[in-house]
């Protein structure tokens, strides 16, 4: 059985992004437009493309659900709930995208 990620912190980084502490001692950072255009909802599948309005990248909600999931509430009214495999697969990082195997602080180099 494969345990979900947890979260050891949540919160809005400015007012475009929003920062996830893992508890695997790892760090993300995501872009408000990013997460609206991968929201797995039934309406959008992920694949929300073309032009996003301000207001449906603009955050009124933001929380934990729980032990695995994070819940966004958008201005325009749209709600996303995330779950924290599908958020962790989101992360885009330098670690996470460029090298994983190989990351800066690798003893090996």
């Amino acid at each position: 059985m494969v345990k979900e990620p947890k979260i050891k912190g949540l919160n809005e980084v400015g007012r475009y992004a929003i920062g996830i502490q893992w508890a695997a001692d790892h760090d993300s950072i995501y872009p408000l437009e990013n997460l609206r255009r991968a929201c797995p909802c039934n309406a959008c599948h992920g694949r929300v493309t073309g032009e996003v309005p301000p207001a449906s990248i603009r955050l009124r909600h933001l929380s934990r659900m729980g032990e695995t999931g994070v819940f966004l509430g958008w201005a325009d009214g749209h709600e996303t709930l995330y779950t924290t495999a599908q958020l962790r697969a989101l992360c885009r990082c330098a670690h996470c995208v460029a090298e994983p195997e190989r990351p800066i602080t690798d003893s090996r180099r």
